[in-house]
């Protein structure tokens, strides 16, 4: 398990784009890529591309909040 980031010093802005990133989906941290970024009223969101489970779908693009954010490798 990864330790809580200080999401006050940890701004998805600071990076350079595209930044290859990794996103936790549904508890499980995945390789991707962070294409935008935006600060919302509920904090800050990315913008990023992985690749999905569903054959049917193999690469998904979503908004995701910060936390579900890392570029250090997560777990």
């Amino acid at each position: 398990m990864t330790e809580p980031v200080d999401h006050d010093a940890y701004r998805l802005d600071r990076l350079q784009l595209p930044a290859h990133v990794h996103v936790r989906i549904r508890g499980d941290w995945r390789s991707g890529w962070l294409i935008g970024c935006d600060r919302q009223l509920s904090g800050w969101h990315g913008l990023v591309q992985y690749q999905d489970d569903d054959e049917n779908q193999p690469e998904t693009t979503r908004w995701l909040r910060a936390e579900e954010i890392t570029a250090d490798g997560g777990t």
